[in-house]
């Protein structure tokens, strides 16, 4: 069984589980639909003649295990990112694989003024009600791990609660049916999530491919130097950026950020 599928079974009775502690129905009842903390897809459209980096919080992977410090801050390294020029965040929020809670990205939403991607597993419309209580100003769609009806009407639900989604694609198939859904970015990860193998070429393959797509791409995971970025923005013309791993295990973060943006 592949890692993805692990995930995907996983997930799937975790929201059971989640369910009976605290109802949808519960839930939706908190909602300000209306409010819309900071647009994700507008920071990012407004910046796109420039490199532009997604700062991801993280504690660990699937693939690399823990890879930080037991009594890391997550607050303090968000605070970073907003004070060295990130233009968004995204909180990894699953518990099993990822070391992650929904309460990291509770806090950081209380202490950062960026906008905020809840980076997750989707698999049920309860996560997208949540993420909008949490605070969360976009979520992450899948299209590995998910049919087409679900991808589409979790991409509907997150545009009717004022929600960003990004479909995250990994081959051409995925490609094109995210050029068709109801989203403004496309995220191509250029980590294989059913063997979590990295190869940067994914988007410069994909970006092959986006003729007449006028959805903002975004490049995620792989990059760990300002030579990646370079490789890929050259090649491609793409300027948005997801980065986790190099900055989480950065011993001199603004520094690294500089070099990355600039």
């Amino acid at each position: 069984m592949s890692i993805l599928k692990k995930i995907y079974e996983y997930k799937i009775d975790f929201v059971s589980n989640q369910k009976e502690i605290i109802s949808q129905s519960k839930i939706e009842s908190k909602l300000n639909i209306t409010n819309i903390n900071f647009p994700f897809f507008e920071k990012l459209n407004h910046q796109n003649s420039q490199i532009s980096i997604i700062g991801e919080i993280k504690k660990s992977s699937p693939s690399l295990g823990k890879f930080t410090k037991e009594n890391i801050n997550l607050i303090d390294f968000a605070k970073a990112y907003e004070d060295n020029n990130i233009s968004c965040i995204s909180v990894l929020t699953d518990e099993k694989f990822f070391n992650g809670k929904i309460e990291d990205l509770i806090e950081i939403r209380k202490k950062v003024q960026l906008p905020i991607l809840r980076k997750d597993f989707i698999v049920d419309d309860y996560q997208i009600y949540e993420s909008k209580l949490i605070g969360a100003d976009c979520i992450l769609i899948i299209l590995s791990m998910l049919s087409q009806d679900d991808a589409d009407r979790f991409a509907e639900l997150a545009s009717e609660l004022k929600m960003d989604s990004i479909i995250e694609v990994h081959d051409y198939d995925e490609l094109q049916r995210a050029k068709f859904m109801n989203s403004n970015m496309i995220g191509i990860n250029n980590r294989n999530l059913n063997n979590f193998v990295t190869n940067l070429d994914t988007t410069i393959n994909l970006s092959q491919h986006l003729d007449n797509c006028d959805k903002l791409i975004i490049s995620e995971s792989g990059f760990h130097s300002k030579s990646d970025i370079s490789k890929i923005y050259t090649t491609t013309g793409i300027s948005n950026y997801l980065i986790g791993e190099f900055l989480m295990k950065s011993d001199n973060l603004p520094k690294h950020i500089e070099e990355l943006l600039n």
